[in-house]
């Protein structure tokens, strides 16, 4: 008899699996940021039926960046939403609100993509929520856009190892433990040539 408590991790295995899988496929075939939410989505709903998990979703950020057009766009499903480091300001980028991945059946429209301006000198960072969440003595969640802020904003163009260093030792300082996994993305184009 297999013990009930290994087989979530399991078929939390199987689930990253099957979105990455989707997510190659989709990007592959159809290369449109938003068909291939759709399709990653109609994949996880399929495994939902498939283990009969009416509570089956993920979050993710969906990202694609254009060097020619200098834009990034995101299609954002219930993920922590991206902050933008650009010109000594510090911003989260906000769209259209879409739900996570495995739930696109109860939503009325398709999920919706938005652009914004990406240039050299400007930072996208994308976390999880294991970073905004972690909690301080007091039970404060870690100010993240107030951090950055204070360490970023009015200064020259920070690197994406700049973010992350910060946050590597901005983040202990506010929690001595961590309660969740914690996933730090920057990214930033390159000069052009």
């Amino acid at each position: 008899m297999i013990n009930s408590l290994l087989l979530e991790p399991v078929k939390a295995v199987r689930t990253v699996a099957d979105i990455l899988g989707s997510f190659r496929e989709a990007a592959y075939d159809l290369g449109d940021l938003s068909a291939v939410a759709v399709r990653m989505d109609r994949r996880l709903a399929h495994q939902a039926e498939e283990i009969r998990d009416d509570e089956l979703f993920a979050t993710a950020a969906l990202v694609e960046y254009d060097h020619l057009a200098h834009r990034v766009t995101i299609n954002n499903h219930g993920h922590i939403e991206p902050v933008l480091i650009s010109r000594g300001q510090v911003t989260t980028l906000t769209g259209p609100s879409t739900l996570p991945l495995g739930l696109g059946t109860l939503a009325e429209q398709l999920p919706a993509a938005y652009t914004r301006h990406f240039t050299f000198g400007d930072v996208l960072l994308l976390i999880t929520d294991g970073l905004v969440e972690a909690r301080d003595a007091t039970g404060a969640f870690y100010p993240l856009l107030d951090r950055l802020r204070h360490r970023f904003a009015g200064q020259p163009a920070p690197g994406p190892a700049d973010v992350v260093d910060f946050l590597n030792i901005d983040l202990p300082r506010h929690t001595r433990q961590l309660h969740d996994d914690v996933a730090v993305l920057a990214i930033a184009p390159h000069r052009q040539v």
